[in-house]
């Protein structure tokens, strides 16, 4: 009798604990799905949910307010989700605030948040529908990581590359590491430094030198600053004009006298242009020849006279 009390109270210990369990089990999930607090729906509609299901979370500035209650789809290009959210938060929920779809982590479940709006905008009320805001989901993010990850592996063959070359004994880095190339660049230096000093001398010099002729030193300077010198240049200079001007004058009196010269005008103009004049002129000529050789026989002839040798030999030397 002791024995059957026993397990009979026992079994009434088990199942009150169980009974307690449920209760609170029930009270939990209650509790999570608000389905024991006071709630308002709020709608958002999405292209693409990412895996979004009834009952994850929804949350607002980090806390979690409510639940997805639904997500339903509307047509091919978009998919409904209802909300389930605390009274509590409704006086911070504006109507322009936007909704995005997240995930509890790198790789937890699926949950909305809730961004706020400005704050000029009414409050969210029951029934309302927010902007939904589109997101890069995990697909997507792996996909850009893929890309990512075949430009660094890319970029780092570019790079096994460019060291392979850099330890080729006829690289550029060797050539910098170079210890006689760093004597030689410092020789080339010191030699620009004394072209350079040397410039210097030579740009003090050409100063003092624009300095005299500036002062009027030297000859340069008398011949830049000395007035009377200048007033002398000036006077050449109109002398030569008045030469050139002469020139200019005597050049155009022999064109024309060449003109008429060319023309057979004037005596020098016939004896030039004529040709009848040149031809009796040249007559002229062969009879004075013709009668200057008669005059020498005549002479010849003269000198072997029995009558005039005698006086021709005393007149000879």
């Amino acid at each position: 009798m002791r024995d059957t009390s026993f397990r009979n109270l026992r079994l009434g210990v088990f199942v009150a604990l169980g009974l307690v369990l449920l209760v609170g089990a029930l009270y939990l999930i209650g509790a999570k799905q608000n389905l024991f607090g006071s709630t308002f729906r709020l709608h958002a509609e999405f292209h693409n949910v990412n895996g979004l299901m009834s009952g994850n979370n929804v949350r607002f500035a980090g806390i979690d307010v409510g639940t997805v209650s639904s997500v339903t789809i509307i047509n091919d290009t978009t998919v409904r989700v209802d909300m389930l959210i605390s009274n509590d938060v409704q006086p911070f929920i504006r109507k322009n605030a936007r909704v995005a779809v997240g995930t509890d982590g790198l790789m937890g479940n699926k949950l909305i948040n809730i961004y706020p709006g400005l704050s000029n905008a009414a409050l969210a009320e029951n029934g309302d529908l927010l902007q939904a805001k589109d997101q890069a989901g995990t697909d997507e993010m792996l996909r850009t990581l893929s890309v990512t990850n075949e430009n660094v592996k890319e970029i780092s063959a570019q790079i096994k590359l460019m060291v392979a070359r850099l330890n080729q004994p006829n690289s550029l880095w060797n050539i910098l590491m170079d210890t006689s190339l760093a004597e030689t660049l410092k020789g080339t230096l010191v030699k620009i430094k004394i072209s350079s000093d040397n410039t210097a001398l030579i740009t003090g010099d050409l100063q003092h030198i624009a300095n005299s002729i500036r002062m009027g030193k030297g000859s340069i300077g008398a011949l830049i600053t000395d007035t009377s010198m200048s007033n002398g240049l000036k006077q050449s200079i109109v002398n030569i004009r008045m030469m050139s001007d002469t020139m200019a004058s005597v050049t155009g009196d022999l064109r024309t006298i060449l003109a008429e010269v060319k023309n057979g005008n004037g005596a020098v103009g016939t004896l030039l242009m004529d040709t009848s004049f040149a031809h009796k002129l040249n007559l002229a000529m062969e009879n004075l020849q013709n009668g200057t050789k008669g005059f020498n026989d005549n002479m010849e002839g003269l000198k072997q006279s029995i009558f005039l040798r005698k006086y021709f030999r005393k007149k000879t030397p």
